[in-house]
């Protein structure tokens, strides 16, 4: 029994991401996959957070169907953003020798009048070596997002 254990752990750990970070200027961006076996095609997510202190931290999730537009914006030099149906926001803009600004705004409520909406809005700036190392973090947290999916 135990050798069954140990191979389905070590194949466990090949699927499942570790999490990529990155720290700068005191802020860390983080990807990982959501950890949600047996979603839809196309509707698994990986999460991409940013934490700025222990207080202050924004997380929005993008789906595996709609990975390849921030991939390619990536790998370009273009504008881009992502609003998830809770109303969160990813966002990706060009910033200075090749690199990137990316913010995360988390949307929460206080309660559960509609009224006490607020958001939270993180950013951390990548510089141009950044880009790539960031853009195989997402390729594999897709990845490994995608064998969830049924």
């Amino acid at each position: 029994m135990s050798d069954f254990r140990h191979a389905f752990n070590t194949f466990n750990a090949e699927l499942t991401n570790q999490p990529w970070d990155y720290t700068t200027d005191g802020r860390t961006l983080t990807v990982i996959p959501a950890g949600l076996p047996h979603a839809e095609p196309g509707q698994a997510e990986i999460m991409i957070r940013i934490t700025e202190s222990h207080t202050r931290a924004a997380e929005a999730g993008i789906t595996t169907s709609d990975m390849p537009g921030l991939l390619a914006v990536l790998a370009g030099h273009n504008t881009w953003s992502h609003t998830t149906f809770l109303g969160d926001r990813i966002s990706l803009a060009p910033a200075g020798a090749g690199g990137v600004v990316l913010m995360v705004v988390e949307v929460g409520y206080a309660s559960s009048d509609p009224a006490s909406r607020y958001e939270t809005i993180v950013t951390v700036h990548l510089p141009g070596e950044q880009r790539m190392p960031l853009a195989a973090a997402l390729r594999r947290a897709a990845d490994v997002a995608r064998s969830w999916e049924d």
